[in-house]
């Protein structure tokens, strides 16, 4: 049986939905792009109380670290797409930067990943297997303490991370 989809889940059907709504929609920001930049650009509009639509001919953020992510990331996309590897490589890189290249310019960030009511908990699973495995390899690489390990918090946490916004 299928589990209940929840308002916030981005799905096909949410998507057309949507994105024929906003044919008759007028907006004071349209973003075209939802990768880092335009997702930062999109947030940015409406924290500062702007009516905001983002569209992306794919996924939200579906090429962001690979073209243009400013982030030195733990490799999670290569961990789900079997490539460790690939997510070794970024984890020994990553600790180059930290160590060496440009300790000057990393710095921690959260990565907030929400847990809705409604995801399968298969899914909830797999992402922590998924982190997990980063954290290993982040750990393996010897990369410093300053970027520590992966840990859940508590949605009432959230709000004060991420800017209140509405969920159609």
């Amino acid at each position: 049986m299928a589990a209940p989809v929840t308002a916030a889940m981005l799905t096909a059907e949410r998507r057309s939905r949507e994105v024929e709504v906003l044919a008759h929609e007028v907006v004071d920001v349209l973003v075209v792009g939802g990768g880092v930049t335009g997702a930062g650009v999109a947030l940015d509009a409406a924290s500062r109380g702007l009516s905001v639509a983002l569209i992306d001919k794919s996924d939200l953020a579906a090429g962001t670290s690979r073209w243009s992510s400013k982030l030195a990331h733990g490799g999670l996309r290569y961990i789900v797409a079997g490539q460790v590897g690939v997510a070794w490589e970024s984890a020994v890189e990553r600790n180059r930067l930290v160590r060496t290249i440009a300790p000057h310019l990393i710095r921690p960030m959260r990565f907030v990943v929400p847990d809705l009511d409604g995801y399968p908990r298969g899914n909830k699973a797999l992402a922590r297997a998924g982190f997990g495995i980063a954290d290993v390899l982040r750990v393996a690489a010897r990369t410093p303490s300053q970027l520590p390990r992966t840990r859940g918090s508590p949605p009432r946490k959230h709000a004060r991370w991420c800017p209140p916004c509405s969920v159609a």
